[in-house]
């Protein structure tokens, strides 16, 4: 399967973007325009998203598999991986597949928090039932500060309310199990440069990470939303850019 992505800029690592639920490359575009003046970026629409086909399956599994497929294409690997909300799941999932296309690992409000049965059942059934709009409507209220910036608000609420509902229940069909991996997940992850990047609200459990990880490094963002990344873009870019200094200095991948 051929994902429709962008390859720009050039120097070593290279980065692959993942976005998350629903959402599509541009998820992470002022990190990319940043980044890639020293940096190969790739940035990812999965598959149903942005340019890329709506072939099944959809899940988190297959995305891993076919984000691995692409680096190994391109001959971009080993790759630092940066993923947004449940591409931030996808990207421990790439480290666990295929260890040797990744050297390090950044999640930005990734649901990483101690596994529990069913934590994505109510979201399918209400896109089962309303539509991936009204489905997706009190998710994606949640996902906002009063200090949220409306061009965040407004990408999520446009690319996010766009998926059709096959396409977002689809992307949600092999979560529970994937979820119900994380201290594996972490344990993987954590053997390599790893930060979490974390909303004021966050997504997941950021003392649950501390408890399972040794070396992860935990980054709060004070007064952003879900979608830090396009509310707070240069102070994003520079946590990233500190954190290619540790890949940089770590003596874990040399």
């Amino acid at each position: 399967m051929h994902l429709s992505h962008s390859d720009t800029g050039t120097g070593v690592p290279p980065i692959v973007f993942v976005h998350g639920l629903c959402c599509d490359r541009h998820a992470w575009e002022p990190q990319v325009a940043d980044l890639s003046r020293d940096h190969r970026c790739i940035a990812v629409d999965l598959r149903g998203r942005g340019e890329t086909p709506p072939h099944p399956p959809f899940g988190i599994q297959q995305a891993a598999r076919d984000i691995a497929e692409l680096v190994d294409r391109l001959g971009v690997g080993p790759a630092v991986v940066i993923g947004h909300s449940l591409g931030g799941i996808t990207a421990l999932v790439i480290n666990e597949l295929r260890p040797d296309l990744v050297l390090g690992i950044v999640t930005g409000d990734s649901p990483i928090a101690e596994p529990r049965r069913e934590v994505t059942a109510p979201l399918v059934h209400r896109i089962q039932e309303f539509g991936t709009r009204e489905g997706l409507r009190p998710l994606i209220e949640s996902f906002f500060t009063p200090e949220s910036s409306p061009a965040a608000r407004e990408y999520a609420e446009r690319v996010m309310y766009s998926c059709p509902p096959e396409v977002a229940i689809g992307m949600l069909e092999d979560a529970p199990d994937v979820l119900s991996r994380l201290p594996q997940l972490i344990q993987a992850a954590d053997t390599k440069p790893f930060m979490a990047i974390w909303a004021e609200r966050p997504l997941g459990d950021p003392a649950w990470l501390r408890r399972v990880s040794r070396f992860a490094r935990q980054e709060p963002l004070p007064g952003t939303g879900h979608f830090f990344q396009l509310e707070q873009p240069e102070r994003t870019i520079a946590l990233l850019r500190a954190f290619l200094d540790d890949v940089a200095s770590d003596p874990r991948i040399r």
